[in-house]
Parts: C-alpha cells; sequence; structure tokens
C-alpha cells in the first residue's frame, strides 16, 4: 500500500488543482440549490426546494405549542405529498403562539413579511392550524398596513384557515387575498364535527364569494365519536395518533403510509373568483 505521505510530498499540480476548484464550485452550486431550514424571524424558518421553473411559496402556521420543528416536518411532508408538482419552491414554517389567544405578539411577522416582499413571482399559499390563524392574520394586517406594495402581495395569497378563528381578520383583508376558505373536518361515520367547525362555517358563510367554506371528510380518521379535538388535528394528519383528543408533537411530525399529511383541502381553486356577469340593459 503506497504511504500516505506520498501524496502529501507531491501535492496537486495545476491540472488537479483546477479540477478541485471545478468540483467544488459545483458542491456549493448544489448546496445553495437545496438549503436547510434557516432562521428568517423569531418563530419563523424557511428553506428554498431548489426547484427550477417555480416560484410559489407555502407557508403554514402551527397551532398553540406547535415548535418550530414540528412546523418544519408538517411542511416538509404536505410539500412531498401535495405541492412539489404545483409551482411551489419556496417553503416556509412559523411554530405556534404561546397562548392560546396569541396574546403575546411574539411571532417576527414583519421580518417575514419583509421577506416575502423580496419574491415578487409566484403565489403565496398559507395554510393555518388552530390559533396559528391569529398569527396569520397579524401577517395579512401588516401587509394591508404597507399599502400597495403590501396588498399586491395579499393578492397573491390563496389562504387556508384550518379549524382556526377569526381575530385579526377583517372584511378588508379578505377581499384583497386572492382567495380564502375556512376548513373544517367531519366524520362522516360519526357525525362528528371539529372543534371550531361553526366558527368555520360562519366565517365560510360571510366571505363566500372570496372562497368560502370547505368541509374535509374525515371517516378515516379512526377519532371517536365526540371527540372534536381529535378531528381537529385531522387537518393535519389523515389519522391522528389519539382517538380521544389532539397530540400535536405526534400529529405535526408522526407521517406514515398509514397516517399521511392531510392536504384534502388544497384541492380547492387557487384562481380568483369570476368577476360576476354584468348585466346588459334592456334596448
Amino acid at each position: 500500500m503506497r504511504p500516505l505521505r506520498s501524496a502529501v510530498k507531491h501535492g496537486f499540480t495545476g491540472e488537479n488543482r483546477d479540477m478541485m476548484g471545478a468540483l467544488l464550485t459545483l458542491a456549493a452550486a448544489f448546496w445553495t440549490a437545496s438549503p436547510g431550514w434557516t432562521s428568517v424571524a423569531v418563530g419563523v424558518s424557511c428553506r428554498d426546494t431548489g426547484r427550477t421553473g417555480a416560484y410559489g411559496t407555502f407557508l403554514a402556521y402551527g397551532g398553540w405549542g406547535v415548535k418550530e420543528v414540528w412546523a418544519q416536518a408538517w411542511v416538509d411532508e404536505v410539500y412531498r405529498t401535495a405541492l412539489a408538482r404545483r409551482g411551489v419552491r419556496y417553503l416556509c414554517a412559523v411554530r405556534g403562539p404561546a397562548e392560546v389567544d396569541y396574546a403575546g405578539r411574539e411571532i417576527g411577522n414583519s421580518a417575514l413579511a419583509a421577506h416575502l416582499l423580496t419574491r415578487p413571482r409566484g403565489l403565496v399559499i398559507i395554510a393555518a392550524h388552530s390559533s396559528g390563524s391569529f398569527v396569520a392574520h397579524e401577517l395579512f394586517g401588516e401587509l394591508e398596513a404597507l399599502g400597495l406594495q403590501g396588498t399586491v402581495l395579499l393578492g397573491r395569497m390563496v389562504y387556508y384557515d384550518l379549524d382556526g378563528g377569526e381575530s385579526g381578520l377583517t372584511p378588508a383583508i379578505v377581499d384583497h387575498l386572492r382567495r380564502a376558505y375556512f376548513v373544517y373536518a367531519e366524520d362522516s361515520t360519526t357525525g362528528t364535527r371539529s372543534a371550531n367547525a361553526a366558527t368555520m362555517i360562519a366565517l365560510g358563510t360571510q366571505y363566500s364569494d372570496e372562497g368560502g367554506v370547505l368541509a374535509v371528510n374525515a371517516a378515516r380518521s379512526g377519532c371517536k365519536p365526540g371527540a372534536k379535538w381529535c378531528l381537529h388535528d385531522a387537518l393535519v394528519t389523515e389519522r391522528p395518533h389519539n382517538p380521544e383528543t389532539f397530540d400535536l408533537e405526534q400529529d405535526y411530525q408522526g407521517f406514515l403510509p398509514d397516517r399521511p399529511a392531510a392536504v384534502a383541502y388544497l384541492s380547492a381553486p387557487w384562481n380568483p373568483p369570476a368577476p360576476a356577469p354584468t348585466a346588459v340593459p334592456p334596448h
């Protein structure tokens, strides 16, 4: 076997040095194209999947108490199963609020808004689960306050309120959004609905022209009759881990072939509603 010192003694020739430089440049290009999750703001991280020819962003807000790494796992799985071939390249994950009503306003939505504004192309698909909806509504409010620049971005946003709430959401904001859907889960075998179904139905009725209410059939959820908080998490995973209530740590991460990410709501149209036909005056 040749001693290692002989390689050190001879070193790189000019040709070898050029080849090594080219390989390092190529490797760096791959690293740049497919980076890992990086922090963008307090409680917010994003990553570039490196997909070429795609400009869209998928942004998801976790519910109360959801850790950032759990939200990342959720976003990764939704992207893998439903969005990888739908024009989405950039992913962002937001941890859940520290309090159910998001009283602390601790998430860095201002920095996230600035980050999103650096990408002038592509739709921004937003899913906000449970109390994460309050955090998403704060982002919308901050964009609206920016004036034209912010409202143009709002016009590229398709919003899915996943069994969440209303606080912070105004008719003016919804009017700016490309689409707004209010989603609840219902187990057709038991008649049980998710915890915030009544709020979603009310909001979906109020904003029916902008998107409206979506009911997801969670018949395969395994939730027990009356287990509304289990069905609450059936909008994250098709089969929540606890048939009686939610288990955030497992439901946001424990995706398996028999427990896939819930993505049915994403089949709703992303195009803006067609304008109402104009009445032709009688001759």
